[in-house]
């Protein structure tokens, strides 16, 4: 029996309001994390991944956006539906966030130890004492050498892995049932992009913490997660196992980004996928994809606008084409 879901979206659309009109970077998302399980939200830039994330924490509205429908459960909690206040008490207690650029999410002007001790105290009500406890505790747990010293070192101090490390360390002061991660390993050289990832991975098992990562990165997705979304243009357009997504992908988009990421031992070269992820200001009719994609057929891909349909084996894509099941390697 597979695990409960901690945390459900559904329907979820986010609008935002420009000078060139209403637009929708995500449109009908549906998404399920489950308890200790690691989801891949895979994707170009401007597909929609972090707008995504910031609609499940209920920040769309700090960056001009709204949500128009669907709902996010965490639990038995509906997001959508606190006070900006009650939000705030479950971020960082039930959610902990990991962004990219470590160093510009951490307070330049304050000691690293301090900024996750006044986490702890914020959500767990405890000691100064207790509080600065568990957050060298914490640094140690994110195997940050003579953490007791280093919590009192200023950010700037930190090379970028290891900034990332004490943010990762922030986020799970409070033993959240739910790290969302947006691009952890940007900026990150590949060295450290792997230590990064086997430490979430690592905590992810030993905390039980369901895990939503977020990457344009198939890369960093193979091996590490339990199952993969893979978003185009606001949608999702395939989810599945993550291992056998990965191997054997059935959505031709899902395909192109797989020829055009490189992969440890491959010889092959590398193909981009032609185009560019179209503005959601002027999306195309019928299937979003199929300006850039091998198999368009007129009067068909860019007339009916595909459901995310399920194919079987925990499979589902977002394609009309009758050659969808034929899958190039």
């Amino acid at each position: 029996m597979s695990a409960a879901p901690v945390l459900e979206v559904r329907d979820l659309t986010v609008e935002f309001t420009t000078d060139r009109g209403t637009v929708r970077p995500v449109e009908g998302v549906d998404l399920t994390l489950r308890a200790g399980e690691m989801l891949g939200l895979v994707g170009e830039s401007g597909s929609g991944k972090s707008v995504t994330s910031l609609a499940i924490t209920g920040l769309t509205e700090y960056t001009g956006g709204r949500i128009v429908s669907g709902s996010v459960r965490l639990g038995d909690v509906d997001m959508l539906a606190l006070a900006a206040k009650e939000r705030a008490a479950v971020l960082g207690r039930d959610v902990g966030l990991v962004f990219q650029q470590p160093r510009r999410s951490l307070n330049p002007t304050m000691p690293v130890g301090h900024q996750i001790a006044e986490t702890v105290r914020r959500h767990r009500g405890v000691s100064r004492r207790e509080a600065w406890e568990r957050a060298v505790q914490m640094l140690e747990r994110v195997r940050i050498p003579d953490a007791a010293r280093r919590a009192r070192e200023y950010p700037f101090s930190f090379s970028g892995g290891m900034a990332q490390r004490v943010m990762i360390a922030m986020a799970l002061a409070c033993e959240p049932k739910v790290l969302i991660a947006d691009e952890p390993t940007t900026a990150l050289d590949a060295t450290v992009q792997a230590t990064v990832m086997e430490l979430l991975r690592e905590l992810q098992h030993d905390l039980g913490v369901a895990v939503l990562l977020i990457t344009h990165d198939l890369g960093v997705a193979w091996g590490s997660c339990d199952r993969v979304a893979v978003m185009y243009c606001g949608q999702v357009v395939e989810e599945g196992p993550g291992r056998d997504l990965l191997t054997a992908p059935e959505h031709p988009y899902t395909q192109g980004l797989l020829r055009a990421t490189p992969h440890r031992g491959m010889r092959r070269q590398l193909t981009p996928i032609a185009g560019s992820v179209p503005s959601p200001a002027n999306l195309p009719a019928g299937c979003r994809f199929h300006p850039r994609c091998p198999r368009f057929t007129a009067g068909m891909c860019d007339v009916i606008e595909p459901r995310l349909e399920v194919r079987g084996h925990g499979r589902s894509d977002r394609c009309v084409h009758p050659e969808q099941r034929v899958v190039s390697r």
